[in-house]
């Protein structure tokens, strides 16, 4: 959201004084428009495609959708608005430098600018809820309980950012109509609660990352294949850095010249973008394990050497059969993805859903 540095001060106010032939001459002329549209529909379409192919992987592999779907569903809805609605500001002049932006057009750009920040916020909000609601499912005990408030202060918080960009001036139409009545906020207040939410997020993204590491790093596994689901479900660690990035820009809402707005608005697009395809990533490696497994085999097994130590046994829970399926597996329990499974206090792998079985670790 564009602020500037007004203080209630009306739309020419906001421009550079007159300037000589000369000085204007002098200027950067460039616009950054053409630019601004390509970035943010880039990172858009490269989104889509991700969601699109998390979702087909969970068709395909016959998984219903969870809440973590459908908010990340809306997440992308959210970013698609916002792509929109900037390409509007862009067509009003957004991309140019303040000399060259036309002032008839200043008040109708803000204006949209503060609907597309909240298409933005909101999608951040709900591409980092889908996530941490993915990692929810996978905890127990005291960590799920650290998840739900790592949600609840993260939505808390960026729920704040944006109802402040609408309230920081009353009546609120006065953001964008220079000639109301009324009062603003000074422009610090704003911008460092924004660059704070920015962190905070950032901070949480990371954190949420560093869980799977201490899901998954003690399970009984081959080596390799937990270190790719590692790395898989660690991904938000990159969403985190866009997010530090995003906080770093904020001062360029109130920057004298618009033009500085525009890494501001690549940084925002790609914060939730971002997110969008760190959450896919670890459902698209299941399908890229099934491709690679159906190519050195057509049938669908499991195996693995006898232990007579330990033995595993799933049974079916699907609905439409009661049929029970056992193997005798190593020290090593699979786990392909964040299908999802769910930890008791020890480590072990008590239960999982999405397949429609129910997958138990025996002793003895």
């Amino acid at each position: 959201m564009f602020i500037g540095p007004r203080d209630d001060a009306p739309p020419a106010a906001l421009m550079p004084a007159p300037l000589t032939p000369e000085q204007y001459a002098a200027l950067p002329h460039d616009n950054a428009g053409p630019r601004v549209n390509a970035v943010v529909w880039s990172l858009t379409t490269i989104s889509g495609l991700f969601l699109a192919l998390r979702m087909y992987c969970k068709a395909w592999r016959s998984k219903g959708t969870w809440w973590d779907d459908w908010v990340l569903i809306a997440a992308w809805i959210a970013i698609l608005i916002m792509s929109a609605l900037t390409t509007v500001c862009v067509s009003l002049g957004a991309g140019k430098h303040t000399w060259d932006f036309p002032i008839e057009n200043l008040s109708e750009m803000i204006r949209v600018y503060a609907v597309a920040g909240t298409f933005g916020i909101c999608a951040s909000i709900w591409s980092k809820t889908s996530f941490a609601l993915t990692i929810l499912r996978l905890t127990d005990g005291w960590l799920r309980k650290f998840v739900w408030f790592l949600i609840i202060s993260m939505n808390v918080f960026m729920g704040v950012t944006a109802l402040m960009n609408w309230i920081h001036c009353w009546p609120v139409h006065k953001l964008w109509d220079f000639s109301v009545e009324g009062t603003c906020w000074p422009d610090h207040i704003v911008v460092e609660y924004d660059i704070f939410s920015a962190a905070y997020s950032g901070v949480m993204d990371v954190v949420l990352a560093m869980i799977p590491w201490k899901l998954i790093w003690g399970l009984q596994m081959r080596k390799q294949e937990k270190i790719g689901v590692i790395v898989a479900m660690s991904m938000g660690i990159f969403a985190g850095i866009t997010s530090f990035v995003k906080a770093a820009m904020m001062w360029k809402m109130t920057a004298g010249d618009i033009y500085e707005m525009n890494d501001l608005e690549y940084w925002s697009h790609a914060e939730s973008t971002v997110t969008i395809i760190a959450a896919s990533i670890p459902v698209l490696r299941v399908l890229l394990y099934d491709v690679k497994k159906s190519a050195a085999s057509r049938g669908y097994y499991l195996s693995g050497a006898m232990d007579t130590n330990k033995k595993s046994r799933f049974q079916s829970n699907s609905g439409s059969t009661n049929a029970s399926r056992k193997w005798n597996r190593a020290n090593s329990t699979d786990v392909e993805d964040n299908d999802i499974h769910k930890l008791d206090s020890s480590g072990h792998i008590v239960r999982t859903t999405d397949y429609g079985f129910e997958f138990v670790e025996t002793k003895g």
